[in-house]
């Protein structure tokens, strides 16, 4: 039965990407993808008619072989065939699509690449997962056109001619989009998934820069001319090897986005609180979930705020989550234009880590929190808050103070340890969505009569409030 059944898939795979085939047969479309299906067993030969593509995607199938034809599809210039893990073979006549210049071959089965891969002069990047790959032809990185060699992170490390040839390509792509910044005046340059790991001298011309983005690199630290990029608004430095910021960070006045997720930063500098521009502030660290450290090493860095970063007079969000951070700074109160507070993780967090100054953040409109035992009784002095999060707490019971904040829209009790539905809830007149499935509550299907403006209400799907009723029956 279960060979019958693979096999309908299997025709209805085939038949599904006959369709798109067809469909860009009509249409000439120059762009063809197809795949997602790991029942898709076969390469359709339909696509041998479309030799006017210059993209093909054939992706997460059951294919296990390239047809030769394939090297008929002259006017290719992007070819991804990833996430075909059964594929360990690739035709020779692939070296006849001369006019390829991006070949996506991460994810398959592949252990060894072919050296006619050497053969493709046109071809300017290359994405593999090398990690199961024990043979890597020297040749290919002769190919006079390329530019990149696209890795999983770390994973070039058991192929050191690779990883040497990567970085100098890298490098030399770093420096590209520099000089390219440099002659288009552009106010906005990407850097991202470089893995460079030294900022070069370079980088310092582009003074008029508004939005530098430098995530996903390996830098250890930033030069101090970091500070001389007076006009930046967006900074990103998210996932890098960053261990302290410099104190020339303080100099970026007009700064209002900072991203520092995925580092090693134990805390900021005192002169972070100088960036009075600053809007955002969004710090992500690696999971803390128990026995992380252990397996993996440290997981998390980050420690404590200054002091100072309660000067920060224009924050209007804050983002921080699975840090080990303990405790806010006094100084946090006076944030007064703070409009988003999000402080998550999946370590209990201590009651005392919000201080008594945050009763003064009344401009909060949105709080999310978890990993408390306790609502934070701050809360309660938040008359304009709109939005409410306290998902994946541990609380028993709820404070009535919640009931009085009259403005409140959005109430979200997913996933804490509540019994039951405080009575004060009927009072939010205003409250347009609420959630508190997976609680072992019995929800009083009267509520949503009772609150006039809800509109999405999730509590009926609740794994408890089924059982619960019916032994009520019995």
């Amino acid at each position: 039965m279960k060979k019958i059944d693979k096999a309908i898939e299997r025709k209805k795979a085939l038949t599904e990407a006959r369709k798109e085939i067809k469909n860009c047969f009509i249409s000439k479309s120059k762009t063809l993808e197809i795949g997602y299906n790991h029942y898709l067993n076969v390469f359709p030969e339909e696509i041998r008619k479309l030799t006017w593509l210059t993209s093909l995607t054939v992706i997460c199938t059951d294919i296990r072989t390239l047809p030769d034809w394939i090297g008929e599809l002259s006017e290719l210039r992007v070819l991804d065939i990833s996430s075909n893990n059964k594929l360990k073979k690739l035709p020779s006549s692939l070296q006849n699509l001369k006019h390829l210049k991006k070949l996506i071959l991460d994810n398959t089965g592949l252990k060894k690449l072919p050296s006619f891969i050497g053969n493709m002069h046109s071809l300017e990047l290359l994405e593999i997962d090398p990690y199961d790959i024990t043979d890597f032809p020297q040749v290919i990185l002769d190919l006079p056109k390329l530019r990149r060699i696209e890795t999983r992170r770390g994973e070039t490390g058991h192929l050191p001619f690779l990883a040497a040839k990567q970085n100098e390509l890298n490098m030399n792509e770093f420096l590209r989009r520099i000089d390219r910044c440099k002659k288009l005046k552009q106010k906005r340059i990407d850097l991202s998934f470089l893995y460079i790991k030294e900022l070069p001298e370079e980088l310092s011309e582009l003074h008029w820069l508004e939005e530098l983005n430098l995530s996903c690199n390996d830098l250890v630290q930033l030069p101090d001319w970091i500070g001389d990029f007076q006009k930046l608004t967006v900074l990103d430095l998210d996932t890098n090897e960053l261990k302290f910021l410099p104190d020339s960070i303080g100099n970026l006045k007009n700064l209002k986005k900072i991203i520092l997720n995925c580092n090693h930063l134990k805390t900021l500098p005192e002169t972070f609180g100088n960036l009075t521009s600053l809007q955002v502030f969004i710090l992500l660290e690696n999971d803390n979930h128990p026995g992380w450290e252990a397996e993996y090493g440290q997981s998390s860095w980050f420690t404590t705020l200054p002091e100072s970063f309660g000067n920060l007079s224009s924050l209007k969000e804050f983002y921080i989550f699975d840090t080990k951070l303990k405790k806010l700074p006094e100084s946090f109160g006076n944030l007064t234009a703070l409009r988003s507070l999000h402080v998550e993780s999946d370590r209990d967090t201590p009651e005392s880590f919000f201080p008594e100054s945050m009763k003064n953040l009344t401009s909060l409109r949105r709080v999310k929190i978890s990993s408390f035992e306790k609502v934070p009784g701050f809360i309660g002095e938040l008359t304009n808050l709109t939005e409410l999060d306290l998902s994946h707490n541990l609380f028993y019971t709820l404070p009535d103070f919640i009931g009085k904040l009259k403005k409140l829209k959005v109430l979200n009790l997913h996933s804490t340890w509540i019994t039951e539905l405080p009575a004060w809830v009927a009072d939010l007149k205003n409250l347009t969505d609420l959630d508190i499935t997976s609680n072992d509550i019995v929800v009083d299907p009267q509520i949503a009569d009772k609150l006039p403006k809800l509109k999405n209400y999730d509590f009926y799907w609740n794994p408890f409030s089924a059982e619960k009723e019916k032994k009520k029956k019995k």
